[in-house]
């Protein structure tokens, strides 16, 4: 089987998975498993495939035609330019979390910002990235401890230099920070069983689960939050497209709040700078 014929019998193993951007992952998979980039694809379509090559590929298709994300399937997900470790102990990055740290970016670089926490930190992308983009002091926490494991391996990969520990919200949490930040669980518990196969079924629902009405983990933290701020901190969340208004209600006794949209026009992030 050569290049062109293993993209084909691809779209015919994928063609039926309405979760799968068939193309464009059969050229991804098959490009790591040449460990060449995609553009060699299309310059050496006729390449033959040698045998381990085409068992691996096919080895992937199962897997992805039965649901499971092919960055669990490939270990690795790109977020922000790096390639980050993820497996079944993480939630994956996703796309749209992009915002949250260009917005992040934007508040140190034009305020006297020196520290950020980072509540539920999963793979590490967020802690990682921004301390690899700004060089503050940064202090991320999750309380799966397998999830630390993986973001630890992350920031060793990428040469970052965060503090990362195991703590149920604020509970092992010392100090205060000029900026708060959680990307926590959202989805209302009813709505799990409602998510496409390859979240509900792979993704880990301890990362999912914001509780009855999904926003569990916020009422927690915003009633915290004031305590572990400094003065003129930040409380910034990554939100659900149908959380803004709630979460403004819960936000504005101690925060003056702005929402920003994501590229769908669907609110994504939530900034709240602590009143005087």
């Amino acid at each position: 089987m050569n290049i062109t014929e293993a993209l084909n019998e691809g779209e015919k193993y994928l063609k039926d998975i309405k979760y799968s951007s068939s193309s464009k992952e059969l050229r991804y998979i098959l490009s790591h498993l040449l460990n060449k980039d995609i553009s060699y694809l299309f310059a050496h379509s006729e390449q033959k495939l040698s045998p381990l090559i085409e068992k691996k590929y096919i080895e992937i298709l199962n897997r992805r035609r039965r649901g499971e994300p092919l960055q669990y399937i490939l270990g690795k997900t790109e977020f922000f330019g790096r390639d980050f470790i993820v497996n079944k102990n993480v939630l994956i990055p996703r796309q749209d979390t992009e915002l949250s740290i260009e917005i992040l970016l934007d508040i140190i670089k034009n305020n006297n910002i020196d520290s950020i926490l980072d509540i539920g930190t999963g793979s590490g992308a967020v802690a990682i990235t921004v301390n690899s983009e700004s060089n503050i002091n940064t202090t991320a926490c999750d309380i799966s401890k397998k999830a630390l494991e993986v973001a630890s391996d992350n920031a060793k990969l990428l040469h970052s230099n965060v503090l990362f520990i195991e703590s149920n919200l604020f509970d092992n949490i010392d100090g205060t920070f000029d900026i708060i930040y959680s990307n926590p669980p959202y989805i209302e518990r009813k709505e799990i069983d409602n998510l496409q196969v390859e979240v509900k079924n792979f993704e880990p629902r301890l990362a999912l689960d914001g509780g009855i009405d999904g926003l569990y983990f916020y009422k927690n933290i915003i009633k915290k939050a004031p305590f572990f701020l400094n003065k003129d901190g930040y409380l910034i969340f990554e939100i659900g497209y149908n959380q803004g208004h709630e979460l403004v209600k819960l936000m504005c006794k101690n925060f003056e709040t702005k929402i920003y949209k994501d590229l769908n026009n669907l609110d994504r992030v939530i900034v709240g700078k602590m009143r005087s």
